[in-house]
């Protein structure tokens, strides 16, 4: 009895014997060293011949004491290896995880608190002998701080046997879980953004540009890979230029400011995660390309689309009727009929006259569509993301655009005027053939014409901008031609004035009502301010208006030709000097309210309309529901019109609902990256722009002035 049960108990620790024997090898080797325990795991249980496999050291430390980064920022040492292994066997990189920023004596240092595992991985070669086990060495050192710095090293081994090919997920160690968490920490691979850097005096710029990808953090970090680029203890300063382009301002480090590196490599690092990247210093930015639509891009249905296929003689046909529809948009109407005005006041010019200004006037209209086209060309050629419009995303040029229609509407009504008129209608101006005033003219008019997004010109500008230069240019030239036909059309033929009413009192009603389509602007003008920057922006817009208003007061009251020239000088000074700091004024108020009014989504929760996003798109397509999309601004008439008329109508609603299509809008009244790469897609560097999905993707653009029949021919046609 004693003797079996001797047997038995002998048994027992010769198998648990065999069992630890068996397992030791993949028992990490652990040391203690002052603060740091270190030890030195496999993420396998065997070697398989070829294949890579990671090892690490897995440090734990005790609190506040911290090891260092590759970079270690303002001091320190990063954790080095020496390698001892098999003939055939190579080491790899330290596969860093993102670090920490550790704040220590004033010096901003980045390394690693409470643990961190650092994981290499080993190759093993494809020769290797299957029968006995391979034994991994490594020689660690390390610098650990707390108040105080402690170097540290330790001599680490791993014996791990060898096996036939298996599968790696079959040969994990129970050690794997830690990999994978090392993993979870490492920075993602991929930038979610455009990137690109420059040197700009002493300072290192990263300029982010949102494109498709997630929005850019408020709180990312810099930091460099290599010690001795950027100064890690100066503070560095992301501004958001408008949505969705963001810069980051690093100070470089004092190495650097005379001879800045070529390449640059580093992480960046918000509370949201962090991301590898490597650019170069000065190109221009490149932003994550978004998912191709399927198939070729869809086209516009009805005349638009027709005209489209045509291609260039179709796209200037379609600019040209562009342009001579902005004609009858508020901003531009008042500018054409005091054209005609000053035509019917002197009808008793020559055809060489009437003709002389009519090309003067078409000249001011091309030329400013050219050079504003030409701005648009050089902007994107930079790495800008813009498309036609994009002046009234400025609150600069918003404002500067409200105070002169607000201006030019004063004098209409007759608070004041310029001379004898602003628009020079009188018979000395006529007899002395003020051809630059009619060049002043077509200036005007394209400049309060040229944002509008009338219809038919969303779909061929988009074609304008992303074709090469010289094509982008002829289109923005015929459609600024459009714009000027009906002045030259009646300069060109004289005798039609005779058909138009004769002069007399009426035109000074007519002229004066015109001033209050212009005030119509202005209140429109106002809502886009209080769209983009809330009611401190609209507060500021309306005072500035104030004082030029007071402004145009006093020059019309004590600045006319009865009063002595002293009065008119110093009425003029006051009146300049009003205007300039109502406008300056009003510049920096709304700025600032741009910079502080946070919007929320693209759109708000209205009814059936939620706010756009490319996740929504997917999430609703991926569900089986066909999903409609309006583009939109808040500064765009056809768009506004287009809700009235046709999309916020009892009857689409049922439509939406009969279909059970998803109703989302992208709301661009300010810039967006994500909606503009959206419109890139579809050709368009603007907006209007619908667009229907069926449930199995297939995709239809609606035309851009709609109706409710447009609307349901269209969702039925696509969903039927």
């Amino acid at each position: 009895m004693i003797l079996r049960y001797m047997k038995t108990r002998l048994c027992f620790f010769l198998l648990l014997g065999w069992w630890v024997a068996g397992s030791g090898a993949l028992r990490a080797e652990t040391k203690t060293v002052g603060p740091v325990e270190v030890a030195f795991i496999a993420e396998v249980e065997q070697v398989v011949p070829g294949q890579t496999f990671y090892v690490g050291l897995d440090f734990k430390l005790e609190p506040h004491w911290h090891l260092y980064w590759k970079n270690p920022g303002a001091s320190g040492l990063p954790v080095e290896i020496e390698w001892q292994l098999p003939e055939g066997f190579s080491a790899g990189e330290i596969q860093w995880p993102a670090p920490e920023r550790i704040e220590l004596a004033g010096l901003m240092n980045y390394g690693y608190e409470d643990t961190v595992t650092l994981m290499v991985p080993i190759q093993a070669p494809e020769t290797l002998q299957t029968e006995e086990p391979v034994a991994l060495q490594a020689e660690v050192f390390w610098l650990v701080c707390e108040e105080m710095c402690l170097p540290g090293d330790a001599n680490l081994s791993l014996e791990l046997p060898v096996e036939l090919p298996v599968a790696l997920e079959s040969s994990r160690s129970a050690q794997a879980a830690v990999f994978d968490a090392a993993r979870a920490r490492l920075p993602q691979s991929e930038l979610p953004w455009g990137l690109a850097a420059s040197v700009e005096g002493q300072q290192l710029v990263l300029t982010f540009e949102q494109g498709a990808g997630d929005p850019i953090p408020s709180d990312l970090y810099v930091y460099a890979s290599a010690a001795g680029i950027i100064d890690p203890s100066a503070a560095q300063t992301l501004t958001l230029i408008r949505d969705g382009v963001a810069r980051l301002q690093a100070p470089l480090d004092v190495a650097q400011i005379d001879q800045p590196v070529e390449l640059l490599a580093g992480v960046l690092q918000s509370a949201s995660g962090s991301w590898a990247f490597e650019v170069g210093i000065g190109e221009a930015v490149v932003i994550p390309e978004a998912a191709p639509i399927n198939g070729s891009i869809p086209t516009a249905a009805g005349f638009e689309g027709f005209l489209l296929n045509f291609g260039l003689p179709g796209w200037l046909l379609l600019a040209f009727l562009g342009g001579f529809i902005l004609n009858v948009m508020p901003c531009v109407l008042p500018v054409l009929s005091l054209k005609v005005f000053s035509l019917l006041k002197h009808s008793g010019q020559t055809r060489g006259q009437a003709l002389l200004h009519g090309a003067a006037y078409t000249a001011g209209v091309v030329v400013s569509f050219l050079v504003l086209a030409a701005f648009l060309f050089a902007l994107r050629a930079v790495g800008e993301r813009i498309g036609w419009g994009f002046q009234l995303q400025s609150p600069n040029f918003v404002v500067a655009l409200t105070v002169v229609f607000f201006l030019f509407a004063l004098n209409l009504m007759g608070v004041f005027e310029i001379g004898t008129s602003l628009v020079g209608a009188d018979t000395k101006v006529s007899q002395r053939n003020d051809v630059l005033g009619s060049f002043g003219m077509g200036v005007l008019a394209a400049v309060v014409g040229a944002p509008c997004m009338g219809p038919l010109v969303a779909s061929v500008s988009g074609i304008a901008v992303q074709a090469n230069a010289a094509t982008g240019l002829l289109i923005f030239g015929v459609m600024g031609l459009g714009l000027a036909s009906p002045f030259l059309f009646l300069s060109v033929f004289p005798k039609l004035v005779a058909y138009l009413p004769k002069p007399g009192v009426w035109m000074e009603s007519i002229k004066q009502f015109m001033g209050f389509l212009l005030m119509a602007a202005v209140v429109f003008l106002a809502l886009v301010v209080g769209r983009l920057g809330g009611v401190d922006a609209v507060i500021g817009l309306l005072i500035a208006l104030l004082l030029c208003g007071l402004a145009a007061w006093i020059y019309g009251r004590w600045s006319v030709p009865v009063k002595p020239k002293p009065t008119r000088r110093i009425a003029q000074i006051v009146s300049l000097i009003l205007l300039v700091a109502a406008t300056w004024y009003a510049i920096n108020q709304t700025t600032a309210a741009y910079q502080a009014y946070e919007i929320g989504a693209s759109a708000s929760e209205d009814g059936q309309w939620s706010a756009w996003s490319a996740e929504r798109v997917e999430a609703e397509l991926a569900a089986g529901n066909p999903v409609f999309i309006d583009f939109t601004a808040s500064w765009c008439l056809i768009c506004q019109a287009n809700k009235k008329l046709a999309l916020k109508t009892d009857r689409t609603t049922a439509l939406f609902e009969q279909h059970g299509v998803v109703a989302l809008q992208a709301d661009w009244t300010r810039y967006d990256a994500a909606i503009t790469t959206e419109l890139e897609r579809f050709g368009r560097s603007g907006v209007p722009l619908y667009v229907l999905y069926a449930p199995d993707g297939e995709v239809t653009v609606l035309p851009q002035s709609l109706t409710n029949g447009i609307v349901r021919e269209m969702v039925e046609k696509a969903l039927k």
